[in-house]
């Protein structure tokens, strides 16, 4: 009886039912963050006149009426002559960013010589943001946002 009510805990919090928040609540703050944490690289990170490129922004069912918001963005990042110190220096300035919309690090970063990723999750990890940054002659940043299943439109 114990672990099926446990069972029953973790899987309702696991699909967002117990957030209490709606998808089109959750995709307005992953579109709010996921593109002022672009914006912000851009203008910190980026090359004179870079600008954040939206790739992908649509919304995936789940079912059971619930649907989840994802959205890829990418910015061309300038790059100098060590690559680890300039993925060293956007890794700091990004998750900065993140943190100060309310994010916290969920999973360190794994290190490469060219590259770094992490991921950024808010408020009970309804939303979550997977930075990928790349080094190198084509420096790049990458977020991968989404949110988890809710229900709404």
């Amino acid at each position: 009886m114990k672990v099926t009510r446990i069972c029953a805990l973790v899987l309702a919090l696991g699909s967002g039912c117990a957030h209490g928040m709606t998808l089109p609540e959750a995709a307005d703050r992953l579109e709010s963050d996921s593109r002022g944490v672009l914006a912000e690289g851009a203008r910190r990170l980026g090359a004179p006149g870079a600008r954040p490129r939206i790739v992908f922004n649509d919304r995936h069912p789940c079912g059971g009426g619930r649907s989840r918001r994802l959205l890829r963005g990418t910015v061309p990042l300038r790059h100098g002559p060590d690559p680890r110190v300039d993925l060293d220096n956007a890794t700091d300035v990004t998750i900065g960013l993140a943190r100060a919309r309310g994010y916290r690090l969920e999973r360190p970063p794994a290190i490469t010589r060219k590259f770094r990723t992490f991921t950024m999750a808010r408020e009970g990890s309804i939303v979550r943001m997977v930075v990928q940054l790349h080094g190198g002659h084509h420096s790049s940043m990458r977020i991968d946002a989404s949110t988890v299943c809710l229900p709404g439109a």
